[in-house]
C-alpha cells in the first residue's frame, strides 16, 4: 500500500508518463547534423538526476541541458546489466539475437537449478557498428572510456578510429576518481582537433559504477544533506554523481566554446538502472548505493528500477527544447537515430530491433507495440524474462516458471502482481517471449545436472571466454530474421 511521500512520488511519475512529446516542427525528412557527441553513463539509475525526480542529488548542469532536450520518461535498457546493454547499442539489435545476454565475465553458480546457455560474451567481428557506418560516411570517430564489449578487442577493431584507453582494469587513481577528468579531457582535445569536419564524439563513462569512491573533499560536503525523500542518502554517490555532472557541463561548454552548437547533435543516457546496495568497504555492512523508488528492483533485475534509465537527446533543428516523451523506447534505437542524424540511409539488415526515433521529433509515432528481456542467468535474480506489452508488464521466473504480471499505468512501481486475476493476459504475453526468443534465436538455460539443493552458495566471477577471436568459434550462429514480435497486438 502507498502512503505519505510514495503516494507524491508516484502522483508526479503519472504526470510525467502522460505528457507528450512536442515537435519541433513539421518536416518529411529531419536535417542531419554534422556532429554526433554520445555520453553514456554507467549504472546511472532512473531516479538519479534532478530533472528525473531526485530530491538528493545535484546535477545542475544535466538538468540544464535537459531544458534544451527532449527527456525520455519510457527509456530501457536492452539489459540490466552494462555489457549487453552496450552491444545493444553498437549493433541496434537485442542482446538475446546477439546470445550476449550477462555482463562480461558473468557469474558462475556450478550448482543452481538451472545451467547458463553457451552465450558469447563479446561482440563478433561480423557485426556492423554504429561507428563503422558512420566512419564510413566521413565521420571521424572517437572513443573514450569503458568499453567493456569484448576482452581481447578494443574500439579500434569496431570503426572508432581514435580511442582514449580504458584506464579503469588499472584500479583507483584518488586524484582522477574512476578517470572521470581524464576521458572528458580526452573528449574536448578531440573536438578542438576536429572541429572543422564531421565528427562522433563517444564519451562512455566508467562512473557510477562500484566501487564507490571519489575525493574526500567532494564527499564531505554531502554528509551534511538529509536523505533524499525516496532513500537516496549515500554521500560518496553523490559526489560521484555530481563529478559525473561536471563532465557533461564541460563537454556541453566545449561545443558552445568551439561554435559548434547548431551542428552538434548530444544523446545522454545510462546503461541500465540504479544499484540499490552495495557493502560498505570500511564496516562491510550493506548500505543504500542508490534508490531508484518509486520504481520497482535495481540493476540486474528486468523489474523497471534495471532497466528503466535516463535518455535525453538534443538535435538542432528538430528536437523541441524542454519536452517529454512518453513512448517507450530502447537501446537498440541509438543507432538507426545516430544515422538519421547523419542523413544517412537505414541499415535494416544490422540494426534488426532497433528503430530511429526520428519521427517522435516530427509529430509521428513509433510502429512497435511490445519490448522484450531475457536474462537467462543468475544474478539477484534467477534466469528470467519479461515483456512490455503497451501498459502490461510481465516478468517470467525461468527457474519456478511463475509469471508477474502488472499494469504500468496504474501501478507503475510493479506492487500489485495480476497474474491471477488476468491469467489470459498472462496467457498472451509468455506466447509472446516465447515466439519472440524463437524468432530473434535466444538461449534458454537448461536443466543442471550438477544441481545440489541447498548448495547454491554465492555467486562466483566467471572465466573470460578463451574463444574469442578463434575462427572456428567466431561466427556462432545468430539469427538474421527480421521478426522480432515488436508489431504484435497489445492485449486487452
Amino acid at each position: 500500500m502507498l502512503r505519505g511521500r510514495s503516494k507524491a512520488l508516484f502522483a508526479a511519475m503519472l504526470l510525467l508518463l502522460a505528457a507528450p512529446v512536442l515537435p519541433a516542427q513539421n518536416m518529411e525528412k529531419p536535417p542531419k547534423v554534422r556532429n554526433i557527441v554520445f555520453i553514456l553513463a554507467d549504472d546511472l539509475g532512473v531516479m538519479d538526476l534532478g530533472c528525473q525526480g531526485s530530491d538528493y542529488y545535484k546535477t545542475p548542469n544535466i538538468d540544464a541541458f535537459a531544458k534544451t532536450a527532449v527527456r525520455f520518461t519510457n527509456a530501457y535498457a536492452a539489459q540490466s546489466v552494462c555489457s549487453p546493454t552496450r552491444a545493444s547499442i553498437l549493433t541496434g539489435r537485442y542482446p538475446a539475437r546477439l546470445h550476449f545476454t550477462a555482463h562480461i565475465p558473468g557469474w558462475s553458480r556450478p550448482y543452481a537449478r538451472l545451467m547458463a546457455p553457451d552465450w558469447t560474451p563479446y561482440i563478433q567481428k561480423d557485426e556492423i557498428t554504429y561507428a563503422e557506418a558512420l566512419r564510413d560516411a566521413g565521420f571521424r570517430t572517437f572513443h573514450a572510456g569503458k568499453w567493456h564489449v569484448s576482452s581481447k578487442t578494443g574500439p579500434a577493431a569496431h570503426g572508432f578510429q581514435e580511442v582514449a584507453p580504458d584506464l579503469s582494469p588499472k584500479g583507483r587513481d584518488m586524484e582522477d576518481p574512476w578517470y572521470v577528468d581524464s576521458y572528458t579531457k580526452a573528449v574536448e582535445d578531440f573536438m578542438e582537433r576536429n572541429k572543422d569536419r564531421p565528427f562522433l564524439a563517444v564519451l562512455s563513462h566508467g562512473t557510477v559504477h562500484v566501487p564507490l569512491y571519489e575525493k574526500e573533499g567532494r564527499i564531505a560536503p554531502w554528509r551534511e544533506v538529509l536523505p533524499g525523500k525516496n532513500g537516496q542518502n549515500n554521500p560518496v554517490m553523490a559526489a560521484m554523481i555530481e563529478n559525473l555532472d561536471t563532465s557533461v557541463g564541460r563537454v556541453l561548454d566545449k561545443i558552445k566554446a568551439l561554435g559548434l552548437e547548431e551542428e552538434t547533435a548530444v544523446i545522454f543516457y545510462s546503461d541500465n538502472g540504479g544499484l540499490t546496495n552495495v557493502q560498505d568497504e570500511k564496516t562491510g555492512k550493506t548500505i543504500t548505493a542508490t534508490s531508484n523508488l518509486p520504481w520497482r528492483g535495481g540493476k540486474s533485475q528486468s523489474y523497471e528500477g534495471g532497466i528503466r534509465v535516463p535518455l535525453l537527446i538534443r538535435w538542432p533543428g528538430v528536437t523541441a527544447p524542454g519536452t517529454l516523451c512518453s513512448t517507450p523506447v530502447i537501446s537498440m534505437d541509438l543507432f538507426p537515430t545516430f544515422l538519421d542524424m547523419a542523413g544517412l540511409p537505414p541499415l535494416p539488415g544490422q540494426h534488426l530491433d532497433g528503430l530511429s526515433l526520428a519521427p517522435l521529433f516530427m509529430g509521428g509515432k513509433l510502429e512497435r507495440n511490445n519490448l522484450f528481456w531475457h536474462f537467462p542467468h543468475y544474478h539477484t535474480l534467477p534466469p528470467h524474462g519479461a515483456v512490455r506489452s503497451g501498459h502490461w508488464k510481465m516478468v517470467l521466473n525461468y527457474e519456478t516458471d511463475e509469471a508477474e504480471l502488472f499494469d504500468l499505468a496504474a501501478d507503475p512501481g510493479e506492487g500489485n502482481n495480476l497474474a491471477q486475476l488476468r491469467p489470459d493476459v498472462v496467457k498472451t504475453l509468455r506466447d509472446y517471449l516465447t515466439r519472440h526468443l524463437q524468432a530473434v534465436g535466444g538461449q534458454m538455460p537448461e536443466l543442471n545436472p550438477n544441481y545440489q539443493p541447498g548448495a547454491q552458495g554465492k555467486a562466483e566471477p566467471a572465466r573470460y571466454d578463451p574463444r574469442e577471436g578463434d575462427p572456428a568459434r567466431e561466427r556462432r550462429p545468430v539469427s538474421t530474421n527480421p521478426e522480432n514480435g515488436a508489431f504484435w497486438p497489445v492485449p486487452d
